[in-house]
């Protein structure tokens, strides 16, 4: 490369030597750069060297440029240096050329040895400057956070914290260890009947022959078309894979269809009589044993009665074996029932309770315990049995394995002095009212810790409010519970509306330095939105003081004039307890009597008959969102990738910015919590956002195969590793709430709804959809499976529905898309966004309510919602003209949000039918 040229001729006058070879050529060991001092300013010199810079360098500078010394003599190629390469000839000495003998020799000693013009020039670093480039990294305007370390080993979410210990650990060594006869009744009915909801390879015939039941054997052989009745139809699905977190709550047990067909064979054949036979004389042998005082035998032979037959798989064919051990089912499982009776069965409940009663005068209280619970089904009254024995800890073990009510498994843990999992259990079931209820006349203490952990619960579920009401009543919390209202009042204006009216209830001698916002909230012309909010909070007051009355006061007659203009939708009753609340009497005497005008109706977006119509701006944004969420009050949170996430407002303004990864978001329920997840290879990243303190927890990272884009603030349902769970998503421990495994297979696909999750299981026979139900506690509904066929797939739905979707050219032009839903089918035909010769292009995405369905032109695409439903036949509810780009669709339980890579945005307010587009800034 051309040597670089410089002014500065002053030059001490020994080194004015010719030399032959001015520069060093090709790859040389180079230790060092020289950039000459170019008309440039400082700034874009120490730029230069920068851009060269690497750990351990140094520089200096001299008048005529600037010295870049490394920190050890790399291999470079010179013609791409970037500058002057500095070579060491000898110990001694940077030299910009390769020199003779005899140039070496003319030289004085020097640092640094320079071809000027032709001519050699020496350089001591003593008359230089040293540098240090990091001053003109301006780093002023970045947020600086912890990074997450790599180095440390995955911690796997801990699952054991709430998982249910077995039964015979609970009731300790007090129960008869087992024999060596393994004929349990529980064992025999449960497993080897039920075949363990299906998952086994063997047919029906050969799992029901294969045991001691003679008679059904007998009997499938006898009518072989009863053996393709499938003996997995009910089931708990899952109650048995719970390892680890809490066990799956259980839902409705469907009784096995080959039990009904078997009995309806067996009276058809007369068997029934021999089994009658059978089962008569086992019931008598068993009444013999209680009469002779072989309590433990008689014990070990003893059939459950007085059941609900919530649990019940159908009539129990084989007869049951000798107990191998007198303990308590690990849970709420399905078995085999057997019908003897009223009369017999009266005799069985007489002889248990007064076995009960005899176990109770000896002390035995574990084998009492087993007669209440596993015989009698009294499971309640052992509960009882063991707090009034003051055994708090084996009760709330049992509880949590017969899946009681929440409120009743927090109470005992916290007797028991568990208070950590009694939290988790009230976090996971959001039962803390309940449990503190329970707790407060009788154990006030433990009433007050949950009341303070079930504060701070709701305030990382985003709800402000209600954790300065859940803590109010605890003195000691209520600085606090000042600071929470702080942090409401400086979040959205809904919510700071509604915590000035919170305000004035708890701290009315406060109010007074509010006086500037109540002013502007009674100033007809300030926003109508937040003003509204403000007055349903004073109409659902329960109590009243002076506070409230001025506050009542003061922004009554603007809420009135909205109302009048149709600005806020408060009725009669509304507006008249704010009169009561106010209690002025010059204020009641001005104010005329209410005309209400008609409310607006509203124009459901899927229920609509004439679809809506709108056009997306060409422009494109600056930003490149993965992920957007509508947060309300025309504010958005964005994920830009690796640049963070934001929050924009309704003219694509940003607000703020959160320096963590983000690709996808997951959302609170409350709107103010979220969670910020980037893939890294096999893991997730997950942070969690707090969007009114502005807070960035690092929870760390897991793998996940599918999640909700949805949660309460605490608990996040996520599939991993072949299980479904629910996560505690608040610290970076990632506690395990609930999960359930042995699905019998990954799960392939999973749709998360509002108050139901699906989750498609491809096992070995069949494939299966599994059915939660999250409200009013998570619950298994229904595992059923599912035949597809080729060009089906599945669109997980609570009515469990397979849809064979169609999509093709018509005869217009345009796009005929066509949509079997179990029996019934509906199609419609959609216009092309531009007249075409060929077919168009298209593409659909599944909603709950209907589907997007993507039309392709030359330059624009069209987007068209069109509804589906068994009662309702398909219609277009909207059309969207949007540039030719790949748009993406998030759903929130009230509005759409479709978005594109180009920073477009639209939100789509499914209540009202109103769409609003942005552009991000």
């Amino acid at each position: 490369m051309p040597a670089e040229t410089s002014t500065g001729g002053d030059m001490p006058p020994d080194a004015r030597s010719d030399v032959r070879h001015p520069l060093w050529r090709g790859w040389q060991t180079v230790a060092g750069l020289w950039f000459a001092a170019d008309p440039m300013p400082p700034q874009r010199r120490l730029e230069r060297i920068l851009r060269a810079w690497t750990p351990g360098c140094r520089a200096w500078r001299f008048d005529e440029g600037d010295v870049l010394y490394f920190d050890a003599p790399r291999p470079m190629q010179c013609e791409q240096a970037g500058g002057t390469p500095l070579c060491r000839i000898g110990a001694h000495g940077l030299y910009g050329g390769p020199l003779t003998a005899q140039e070496l020799a003319a030289l004085a000693p020097a640092d640094v040895h320079l071809v000027i013009g032709g001519r050699l020039h020496s350089l001591n670093f003593a008359q230089a400057q040293a540098l240090d480039p990091s001053l003109i990294v301006d780093i002023d305007d970045y947020a600086l956070h912890d990074t997450f370390d790599c180095s440390r080993i995955l911690p796997a979410p801990r699952q054991d914290r709430l998982a249910s210990k077995a039964l015979r650990e609970v009731l300790g060594k007090r129960i008869p260890p087992p024999s060596a006869e393994r004929e349990s009744f529980l064992h025999s009915a449960s497993e080897r009947e039920a075949g363990r909801g299906g998952a086994s390879k063997a047919s029906l015939r050969e799992r029901v022959i294969g045991t001691r039941d003679g008679i059904a054997g007998w009997l499938l052989n006898r009518f072989p078309s009863l053996a393709g009745g499938g003996a997995g139809q009910g089931g708990r699905g899952g109650q048995r894979g719970s390892q680890g977190g809490v066990s799956a709550r259980g839902g409705a047990v469907q009784q096995q269809r080959w039990r009904e067909w078997l009995v309806k064979a067996a009276m058809a054949s007369h068997a029934s009589k021999l089994m009658g036979m059978r089962h008569s004389l086992y019931l008598r042998r068993l009444m013999q044993r209680f009469d002779e005082g072989d309590l433990t035998e008689a014990l070990r032979h003893a059939l459950p009665i007085d059941g609900d037959g919530h649990d019940s798989l159908g009539q129990a064919f084989s007869l049951p074996g000798r107990r191998d051990r007198l303990s308590l089912s690990s849970g709420k499982s399905a078995h085999a029932s057997f019908d003897f009776g009223d009369y017999a069965r009266e005799l069985l409940r007489k002889r248990y309770r007064a076995a009960f009663g005899a176990l109770d005068r000896q002390g035995k209280i574990d084998e009492a315990v087993f007669v209440l619970a596993e015989l009698l089904n009294a499971r309640q009254e052992a509960l009882d049995y063991l707090i009034r024995h003051e055994r708090f800890a084996q009760a709330a073990e049992l509880a949590l394995g017969w899946d009681m009510p929440a409120d009743t498994i927090i109470r005992l843990l916290m007797l028991a002095g568990d208070s950590e999992r009694a939290v988790l259990v009230a976090r996971r079931d959001n039962a803390f009212a309940a449990a503190i209820a329970m707790l407060e006349s009788t154990h006030p203490e433990h009433a007050l810790s949950l009341r303070r952990q079930w504060g701070q619960a709701l305030v990382e579920q985003g709800q402000w409010l209600a954790a300065v009401d859940a803590v109010w009543p605890d003195v000691e919390s209520r600085e606090q519970a000042a600071r929470w209202l702080l942090a409401a009042e400086s979040a959205g204006s809904l919510l700071s509306a509604r915590a000035l009216v919170q305000r004035a209830t708890l701290l009315p001698d406060t109010l007074q330095h509010y006086a500037e916002r109540i002013a502007a909230y009674a100033d007809p012309s300030s926003p109508a939105a937040p003003r509204a909010a403000l007055g349903r909070a004073l109409a659902d007051c329960q109590s009243r003081n002076p506070a409230l009355s001025l506050l009542a006061t003061h922004v009554l007659p603007a809420l009135a004039a909205d109302r009048g203009f149709g600005a806020n939708e408060l009725d009669v009753r509304e507006l008249n307890r704010i009169r009561d609340l106010s209690d002025d009497p010059w204020l009641r005497a001005d104010l005329p009597a209410w005309k209400m005008p008609a409310v607006a109706p509203v124009r459901r977006l899927w229920m609509a008959t004439e679809p809506v119509s709108e056009r997306m701006p060409d422009e494109i944004g600056l930003r490149a969102p993965s992920d957007v969420v509508a947060l309300g009050e025309g504010r958005y949170l964005v994920a830009l990738g690796e640049a963070g996430a934001a929050v924009f407002d309704r003219n694509g303004r940003c607000l703020r910015r959160y320096a963590v990864p983000a690709f996808r978001l997951v959302i609170g329920d409350s709107g103010q919590i979220a969670l910020a997840l980037a893939k890294r290879d096999s893991v997730w990243r997950i942070a969690r956002l707090d969007l009114v303190s502005h807070e960035i927890i690092d929870l760390g990272a897991m793998p996940l195969q599918f999640f909700a884009d949805c949660f309460d603030g605490i608990a996040w349902s996520v599939v991993t590793g072949e299980r479904i769970a629910v996560i505690d998503a608040t610290r970076p421990s990632l506690d395990v709430l609930w999960s359930v495994g042995d699905l019998g297979g990954p799960v392939a696909q999973a749709r998360f709804l509002q108050h139901d999750e699906l989750f498609l299981v491809p096992g070995r026979a069949q494939i299966v959809v599994w059915h939660y139900r999250t409200v009013p506690r998570r619950s298994l509904v229904s595992r059923e499976p599912v035949a597809l066929d080729d060009g089906q797939s599945a669109l997980l739905d609570p009515q469990m529905i397979t849809a064979k979707l169609r999509l093709g050219a018509n005869e217009n032009g345009g796009v005929h898309f066509g949509c079997t839903v179990g029996p019934h089918d509906c199609s419609i035909d959609l216009a092309a966004p531009e007249p075409s010769t060929g077919d168009p292009e298209c593409g659909v995405i599944p909603l709950a309510n209907g589907f997007l369905v993507m039309v392709y032109g030359v330059y624009h695409m069209r987007l068209y919602l069109v509804r589906r439903g068994a009662e309702m036949r398909a219609r277009c509810v909207a059309e969207i003209d949007w540039p030719q780009t790949q748009v993406q669709v998030r759903e929130q339980p009230d509005r759409l949000v479709l978005f594109d890579r180009e920073g477009r945005v639209m939100e789509i307010d499914t209540q009202t039918s109103k769409l609003r587009s942005l552009t991000l800034l």
